[in-house]
């Protein structure tokens, strides 16, 4: 991974290299979607047994999982903001250049260049910004990733305990098994 800071890119290259790690996080985030998925079964079988330790242990492993998926989708998401960043730097990059080209062409005309200029000096003013979205993106995604797991875990203990009581209709049986087991401890 570190090659890739080593010598500088083309916009395409770095374009492909983008892409490649953003199938690469596709994968592992439908990785990630069968373990959370898992986790979560795991709990809902866990209560439905009265088993209050097992649903602690599944629950957060659910809440770690989620909270993977939560980074992965912000690293993709990044990803490809950077992707677009890189390809309109491109675009760009070429509107520059004929700029340059109008510029000269005027001024052998005789036309004043000092527009032109502004209009290029906006452009790279427009570079300078895609560039900040995306360290800001980078940020916010930071910011994102820290998973507050107990409030995950009560959540999803509701969720499943609604969802089990549809299923049964024992609730109550259900929280005399946890109660039980909770004595037992």
């Amino acid at each position: 991974m570190l090659d890739l800071f080593k010598k500088k890119m083309s916009p395409q290259e770095l374009i492909t290299k983008i892409s490649i790690s953003e199938k690469k996080l596709e994968k592992r985030e439908a990785q990630i979607k069968e373990k959370r998925d898992k986790a979560r079964e795991e709990a809902k079988n866990a209560l439905k047994n009265g088993d209050e330790r097992g649903f602690r242990v599944a629950s957060k492993q659910y809440g770690s999982a989620a909270g993977q998926m939560n980074t992965v989708g912000s690293m993709l998401e990044m990803s490809s903001t950077m992707r677009n960043a890189l390809q309109d730097q491109e675009s760009l990059t070429e509107i520059v250049e004929i700029g340059k080209d109008l510029a000269y062409a005027q001024k052998a005309m005789g036309f004043d260049s000092q527009k032109m200029e502004a209009a290029i000096t906006a452009i790279r003013t427009s570079v300078e910004k895609v560039t900040a979205t995306s360290e800001l993106l980078s940020t916010q995604m930071e910011t994102l990733t820290s998973p507050e797991s107990t409030r995950e875990q009560e959540s999803l203990k509701s969720e499943l305990m609604a969802e089990l009581k549809s299923e049964t209709g024992e609730e109550t049986a259900l929280e005399d098994k946890i109660k039980k087991e909770r004595e037992k401890a």
